[in-house]
């Protein structure tokens, strides 16, 4: 029985302890990471989710980790893997680190020495490289019936939301980096790792960091092409050709649950197919412990495929700096920042409390808020079509009328603190002017509707909301904004001064509806930041939607630096937590 120690608690970790609990040759007995209660906000989510028995010890303290495992698995941000692993061997642990194992050659290859010099086992965590149908899928290659190898393809992308770490982090992030080892697998494996040159082309997102990328690698007597892309989807196969023939293995080939011998007669052809289990990450581990027992099963990634990825990752980072540094480096405009339905972390969200706090906030630019309509007609403020998750009650809004709305408790508040509950109720739009004009003409503060018409169209809501909007002479401070673009077309033919967004998940779909609609906004999602804002949009809003300070769920509120968002084109942000940009 192996006793494992994992540093990091990210989403690849909470895969692996899944697969761990498949097999009895090993067991978690340890979980680390250096922020306050996440490892115990984890190994208690662990517990619970898979009838764990015996806890692991959470731990803030690596010295606490050593004493309780033979060896650790590292599932944290690349650029942390160097300092974990050194330590860890340091202490006599063996080591599962994910890929890439580090971005420096000089520091993979240190890793390694180390390693032997303790006697201890130092593998990269690259799952395929133990999978039964990828080492079949290579002793097929490598046994002679498709002929001499002469050029393989591996492609390996995914659609990452551009407010994720692999966007992000403008040093280590992009495709290479995040896909490159996978690619460069069976590359390595098939063809060696003595390629006479390799070049990278590349599409680049507007802070510099790739997201597309082509390794075309030379050989004497071949070639091969690593594809990888965060922003951009094609077909994720591994194609290997041969003198005599060629081997398939279909989307998504880094699972390797089946591939094709397809031979110059198209009725022949020879199907493999195999069992897949879990995440497969149990393949790895057991093939680990393997290694770690000093019974090898001929899987994994040897130590020279290793640093020859390494190598390539490192040599296209270091290409890729002046691009990166220009790009991040470029004059960062400042980004308006607005409350997104209130100031709803603190306070129940689309109400008169929530609205006035997050009104007093030095600085916010504006509120945005929900409306749909009561069963008799009445324009409300709320975000759901339904009652249930936000309040006591259950149902359709629109089977209530504005009376029998207004009696209805939101979930989780005791209203106990509140002499005035329908400053804590759902309120209408007409409420919500009331409390917010005065804002509006002594701050200047402006106000986005979101007409909630997507999933129900209900019938005269712009007509109504345009209405109450002149009522209270509020019209320079409104900008009306929905996900259906009919109601955003509507309002600017009810009114054509109306001001206006499209919303949208994605950024390019944004940039359709809104050429449709003749919005005067783009309103994507900030992790929908896909396409780069078109000559016609240009110097209009972007205003991207959604509280991106849930990257940090596990920390205390952080202030983001959402400067970095003006290099995608993006003016505002609708921020659940505008109170820590004051």
């Amino acid at each position: 029985m192996i006793r494992f120690g994992m540093i990091g608690t990210g989403r690849i970790a909470q895969r692996f302890v899944k697969d761990i609990l498949m097999t009895q040759d090993a067991m978690l007995t340890c979980v680390y990471n250096p922020h306050e209660n996440s490892a115990e906000k984890f190994v208690s989510a662990y517990c619970k989710d898979y009838g764990v028995e015996k806890s692991p010890i959470a731990t803030m303290n690596l010295n606490v980790l050593w004493n309780q495992c033979d060896a650790v698995y590292i599932a944290t941000p690349h650029e942390t893997h160097y300092v974990y692993a050194k330590a860890a061997l340091e202490a006599g642990k063996h080591v599962l680190c994910e890929k890439p194992m580090t971005l420096i050659l000089e520091e993979a290859e240190e890793l390694f020495a180390l390693a032997k010099e303790n006697g201890l086992v130092l593998r990269e965590a690259l799952k395929t490289s133990y999978c039964p149908g990828f080492l079949k899928l290579l002793e097929v290659a490598q046994s002679g019936v498709i002929g001499e190898i002469c050029d393989v393809e591996a492609a390996f992308t995914k659609l990452e939301s551009t407010c994720n770490r692999e966007f992000v982090d403008v040093k280590t992030g992009g495709s290479v980096a995040e896909l490159g080892a996978y690619c460069m697998l069976p590359i390595f494996k098939l063809m060696g790792c003595d390629y006479t040159g390799v070049q990278a082309q590349s599409i680049h997102a507007p802070n510099g960091v790739d997201k597309y990328t082509k390794l075309i690698f030379t050989y004497e007597n071949g070639m091969a092409t690593a594809k990888m892309g965060l922003g951009v989807k094609s077909e994720g196969q591994l194609l290997i050709s041969g003198t005599k023939g060629y081997i398939l293995a279909e989307s998504p080939w880094w699972l390797t649950k089946k591939f094709e011998v397809r031979y110059e007669d198209p009725n022949r052809r020879e199907r493999y197919e195999f069992d897949y289990l879990g995440a497969g990450l149990i393949y790895e581990i057991i093939g680990f412990i393997r290694d770690c027992e000093g019974e090898p099963i001929g899987a994994g990634v040897t130590e020279e495929e290793t640093l020859s990825a390494v190598h390539v990752i490192e040599q296209f980072l270091q290409a890729d700096v002046p691009l990166r540094k220009v790009a991040s480096e470029q004059e960062k405009a400042m980004v308006g920042i607005w409350a997104h339905r209130g100031m709803c972390m603190k306070y129940p969200q689309n109400t008169l409390l929530a609205f006035e706090e997050a009104a007093k906030i030095p600085g916010v630019k504006g509120i945005e808020l929900d409306v749909q309509l009561s069963k008799d007609g009445q324009v409300v403020v709320f975000h759901d079509e339904t009652l249930g998750r936000i309040t006591t009650t259950e149902g359709r809004l629109c089977d209530y009328t504005l009376k029998e709305l207004q009696q209805i408790p939101m979930r989780g508040v005791n209203e106990d603190l509140y002499p005035d509950k329908s400053r804590v109720r759902i309120p209408t739009l007409e409420e919500v002017f009331e409390v917010l004009k005065p804002y509006c003409e002594q701050k200047n503060l402006l106000i986005n509707i979101e007409l909630k018409t997507s999933a129900i169209h209900y019938e005269g809501i712009e007509e109504k909301t345009l209405e109450l909007v002149k009522k209270y002479n509020l019209e320079e401070y409104i900008i009306y904004s929905s996900f259906w673009a009919e109601s955003v077309k509507k309002m600017k033919e009810l009114d054509d001064s109306c001001k206006t967004g499209m919303l949208a998940a994605n950024l390019s779909d944004c940039i359709k509806w809104g050429d449709y609609a003749n919005a005067d906004a783009l309103h994507p999602s900030i992790g929908g930041l896909d396409c780069a804002i078109p000559e016609h949009w240009q110097g209009k809003p972007v205003r991207a939607w959604n509280g991106i300070e849930a990257f940090f769920p596990e920390q205390k509120p952080q202030k983001i630096d959402l400067r970095e968002f003006s290099l995608w084109g993006v003016t505002d942000v609708f921020t659940n937590m505008p109170e820590i940009y004051e």
